[in-house]
C-alpha cells in the first residue's frame, strides 16, 4: 500500500461528505487506503464514513490529540500517511499525484499543503498557511495534548497539495465556547507540567484572546515571545500573532516594533508583517510609512510564491485575503495627506463594488479637487440599489456639514439633478416651491435624519408640521428633529413658538408628533427657564395624554407601567401619578419625588421644578391657604354678575403675586370666552391643561371651546376623556347629555 489517508472524527456530518468526496481525485490514481478513526459521534458522521470506507475504528475520547492521531495512525499500512481534518476538502492534487508516480516520494520525508481557510460563505474572507500533512510512514508520531505538533524530518517537499479548510464556517457560539473551554482546560493542564514550553504558552494566549480574556491573552503571548527569544529561535507565527493581537488592544505602537524587529531578523518578505506594519503605521499617522508597507504587502500577495507564507511551515497567512482591505487603506492614508488628487486616481482601480468604503475620503477629494461633477455620476451610475444609494447619501450629507455655505448651494445643484426623492430634497434645500402633498411624499420615503430638512423648510415657510408628520414613524420623527436641533440651531426657537402656538388636541398622531418634538426641545434644545419648563410640562402632558388612549382605560397608571417598555414613557406616567399625590398625601409625594430622581438622573433639573413649586405651596400657612380661597370666590361672584373687567383685574393681581394655577387659569379663560376671544381662551385653558391634564372643569371648557370652533372631533374626543377619567355621576350625566346633542351614542 503506497498512501493510507488518516482521519479522526466526532460528530461531523456537516462536512465529512464533501471531504471524503472530494478524495476520489487522488483515491483514482494512486494506491490508497481511507482509515477513519471515530472518537464518540452522536450524529450521522459513521453513517457517511462507511459510504468510502470499510477501515472505521473507535476510541473514546481521552483529551490528548497525539495520542488520538497516533492511535488512528497505528492502523495504517500504507508507506505514506496523509493527516486530514473532516472539514479539508481536497482542491488540487496534480503535483501529489506526480509525487509518487514520479518516484519523487523516495527523496522526501513528508510534505506540506496548503490550506485556504474559508471564513465567508462567498468565499472572498480567507487566509492561508502550509501545514505538513503528508509524512513518511517510519517511526512518524505526533506529540502535544492539544495542538499536537508532528515528529517529522526533513527534506520537506512544499506545497504538494491545496485544501479549503471550512472549520472557521457556520461556527455557532455555544460549540465555539465549548471547544475553547477544553481547549483552555488541556492547555492549562499541560502547563502545570512544564510552564516554560513557549509554543504551549503561545497556543494559551490566541485561546485567551479568542475567549476575549484580552488581559491572560497578552500575558501568555508575551511570555511566549520572551521564551522564544531566549532560545533565540523565534517562529514566524509568534511574530505575525503578536503583531495581530498588539492591533487588536489598540497597542500601535508595540505591534509597530514587533514588525521592525520582525524584519531586522527575520525576513523581508512575510506577508502580515507588512500588513500588520502597515495598519498600526496608519493609526501612528504615519502614513508615508504605513502606504509604503500597503504596497509591499500587495506586492507579496500578488507575487505569492516568493513570499514567505509559500516557504514556510511556520508562517502564518492570516491577513492575505485582505488585498481590497490594504487597496482602501491606502486611499485613507493619502486623504490623510491631503493628497486628493492621488486617493481620485487610486479610487479609479477600485472595483465600483468596494468604493462604498471609501465613499467619504473619495466624495471629500472630489470636492476638493472641484469635481462635483463625478460625485453625481457615481450616484447616478448606483442608482437602482437602495442600499448603496443610502451609503452614497450618508457620506454626502457628513461631507456637507464640513463645507461652507456657499459650496454647500453648489453641491445641492449639482444633487438636485438626480431622479429620485434624494434629488427632491436638494431642490428643496434651493428653496424650490413644492406642493404640501408632494413634501408629505417625500417624508414618507426619507427615514434619514436629514429629510429634517423638509421639517426645516416646512417650519421657514409656514406650513403646518403636523399635517407633514401625520404618517411618519416615531423614531423618523425624533431623527429628523434631532438633526434640526444639531445642524439647525437658526430653527430652534421658530419650534419651540410652533409648540406655544400649537392648538390643544387630543388627536392620536398629533400628540405623538408635539410628545415627540417637545422631547427633543427638552432634552437637546440647550434651553433654560421658563422655556425649559414649559417643554417639561408640554413633553410630559402630551406624551401621557398619548400613552393614556393607547391602553385600555381600564388599566392603572401602575399597571400601564409594567407594560411599558421605554423608559422615558415609564418616567412620563409615573411623573403624572406622583403629581396626583402633591395635595392628597404631601409626605408620600416628598418620598416618591425623591426615588424619582434616583431612578432618572437625567431628568434630576425638571423634577426640581417640581419640588420648588410644591415647595412654594407646602410652605404657605393654613391663613395664606384660606385667603387664596377666598379671593377665588370673589373673582367668581364678579364673572357671575357680569362684572368682566374687575374680575380680570383680580385675576392679573393674582397672577402678579402666586404661581398659575388651573383654577385660576380656568376663570381667566372664561373671560376671554364671553368676550369671543377663543383663540386667547384656548391658550390660557392650555397653561391649565399642561399643569393638570386630569382637571375636569379645564378639559370640560376646552371641549367647549372644541365645539364653538366646530371641531366636533376634539370636542367628541375632549368629552370622552372625561368619562374615562372621572367618576362623578353629575358630571358623566352632563357629559352623556353633550355627547348625544352632538349624536354620539
Amino acid at each position: 500500500m503506497l498512501l493510507s489517508i488518516v482521519l479522526m472524527i466526532k460528530n461531523e456530518e456537516k462536512f465529512l461528505g464533501k471531504t471524503l468526496k472530494a478524495l476520489d481525485k487522488i483515491r483514482t490514481k494512486i494506491n490508497t487506503e481511507l482509515i477513519i478513526l471515530d472518537t464518540g459521534s452522536t450524529d450521522k458522521s459513521v453513517e457517511i464514513a462507511k459510504l468510502y470506507t470499510e477501515k472505521i475504528y473507535f476510541e473514546k475520547w481521552n483529551d490528548n490529540f497525539a495520542e488520538m492521531r497516533n492511535k488512528s495512525i497505528s492502523y495504517a499500512k500504507g508507506d505514506w500517511i496523509l493527516i486530514l481534518d473532516a472539514d479539508e476538502e481536497l482542491l488540487e492534487c496534480e503535483r501529489m499525484i506526480d509525487f509518487f508516480k514520479s518516484q519523487l516520494y523516495k527523496e522526501y520525508n513528508c510534505a506540506s499543503v496548503e490550506l485556504k481557510n474559508i471564513n465567508s460563505e462567498d468565499g472572498n474572507s480567507y487566509s492561508k498557511s502550509l501545514n505538513l500533512r503528508l509524512f513518511k510512514n517510519k517511526d512518524f508520531r505526533y506529540e502535544g495534548a492539544i495542538h499536537e505538533q508532528p515528529m517529522y524530518k526533513d527534506p520537506v517537499y512544499k506545497n504538494i497539495a491545496v485544501f479549503n479548510h471550512y472549520g472557521y464556517l457556520y461556527v455557532d457560539e455555544d460549540f465555539k465556547y465549548k471547544k475553547l473551554k477544553r481547549n483552555e482546560k488541556i492547555l492549562l493542564k499541560e502547563m502545570k507540567k512544564n510552564s516554560n514550553n513557549s509554543y504551549i504558552n503561545f497556543q494559551l494566549g490566541k485561546n485567551f484572546m479568542a475567549m476575549n480574556k484580552k488581559e491572560e491573552a497578552l500575558y501568555y503571548m508575551e511570555k511566549a515571545m520572551k521564551l522564544y527569544r531566549k532560545c533565540e529561535c523565534i517562529p514566524e507565527y509568534a511574530y505575525s500573532n503578536l503583531a495581530r493581537f498588539y492591533i487588536d488592544l489598540k497597542q500601535f505602537d508595540e505591534c509597530e516594533k514587533v514588525c521592525i524587529e520582525y524584519l531586522q531578523k527575520k525576513d523581508d518578505k512575510n506577508i502580515d508583517i507588512y500588513y500588520f506594519l502597515a495598519v498600526s503605521q496608519g493609526f501612528l499617522y504615519k502614513h508615508e510609512e504605513s502606504i509604503d508597507n500597503y504596497k509591499k504587502y500587495i506586492y507579496l500577495v500578488e507575487n505569492y510564491q516568493i513570499s514567505t507564507q509559500a516557504n514556510s511551515i511556520y508562517a502564518d497567512g492570516i491577513t492575505i485575503g485582505l488585498k481590497k482591505y490594504a487597496e482602501i487603506s491606502i486611499i485613507k492614508n493619502y486623504y490623510y495627506m491631503k493628497k486628493y488628487q492621488d486617493v481620485v486616481e487610486a479610487s479609479k482601480k477600485i472595483d465600483f463594488k468596494e468604493l462604498k468604503d471609501i465613499y467619504d475620503v473619495l466624495f471629500k477629494s472630489l470636492y476638493k479637487t472641484n469635481k462635483i461633477k463625478e460625485i453625481s455620476r457615481i450616484y447616478n451610475e448606483n442608482l437602482t440599489s437602495i442600499v448603496d444609494t443610502k451609503y452614497i447619501e450618508s457620506s454626502l450629507e457628513c461631507m456637507l456639514l464640513t463645507i461652507t455655505e456657499t459650496d454647500k448651494i453648489k453641491l445641492y445643484k449639482e444633487l438636485s439633478s438626480i431622479d429620485n426623492n434624494y434629488g427632491l430634497l436638494n431642490r428643496i434645500r434651493l428653496e424650490e416651491k413644492f406642493t404640501k402633498k408632494l413634501l408629505k411624499e417625500v417624508l414618507l420615503e426619507g427615514k434619514q435624519s436629514y429629510y429634517g430638512d423638509i421639517i426645516y423648510y416646512a417650519i421657514n415657510n409656514n406650513i403646518d408640521i403636523l399635517e407633514l408628520l401625520e404618517n411618519i414613524n416615531y423614531s423618523h420623527m425624533q431623527e429628523y428633529f434631532n438633526y434640526i436641533v444639531q445642524y439647525k440651531p437658526d430653527c430652534i426657537l421658530k419650534l419651540y413658538d410652533y409648540l406655544l402656538k400649537a392648538p390643544n388636541t387630543l388627536k392620536l398622531y398629533k400628540l405623538n408628533i408635539l410628545s415627540c418634538l417637545s422631547k427633543v426641545l427638552f432634552m437637546n434644545g440647550n434651553f433654560h427657564g421658563e422655556q425649559y419648563e414649559n417643554l417639561f410640562y408640554m413633553y410630559t402632558t402630551y406624551r401621557y395624554s398619548f400613552i393614556r388612549q393607547i391602553y385600555n382605560y381600564n388599566l392603572s397608571n401602575e399597571n400601564i407601567m409594567y407594560l411599558l417598555k421605554d423608559k422615558d414613557d415609564e418616567f412620563v406616567v409615573r411623573v403624572n401619578v406622583v403629581q396626583r399625590l402633591k395635595d392628597k398625601d404631601p409626605l408620600n409625594y416628598i418620598k416618591e419625588i425623591k426615588k424619582l430622581i434616583l431612578d432618572n438622573k437625567e431628568y434630576k433639573k425638571a423634577i426640581e421644578i417640581l419640588i420648588d413649586k410644591f415647595g412654594k405651596v407646602i410652605n404657605e400657612n393654613g391663613e395664606i391657604r384660606k385667603l387664596k380661597q377666598q379671593y377665588k370666590s370673589l373673582i367668581e361672584k364678579n364673572i357671575n354678575r357680569g362684572n368682566m373687567n374687575e374680575a380680570l383685574i383680580m385675576i392679573n393681581q393674582y397672577e402678579e403675586i402666586y404661581d398659575e394655577d388651573p383654577e385660576i387659569l380656568n376663570m381667566k379663560s372664561i373671560l376671554y370666552l364671553l368676550d369671543n376671544n377663543y383663540v386667547e381662551a384656548e391658550m390660557i385653558l392650555k397653561k391649565s391643561f399642561l399643569l393638570d391634564c386630569v382637571n375636569i372643569n379645564t378639559i370640560f371648557n376646552l371641549a367647549y371651546i372644541k365645539e364653538i370652533l366646530d371641531d366636533k372631533d376634539e370636542t367628541i374626543k375632549f368629552l370622552t376623556y372625561i368619562k374615562n377619567i372621572c367618576d362623578e355621576e353629575d358630571i358623566l350625566r352632563d357629559v352623556d347629555d353633550k355627547l348625544k346633542s352632538l349624536n354620539i351614542h
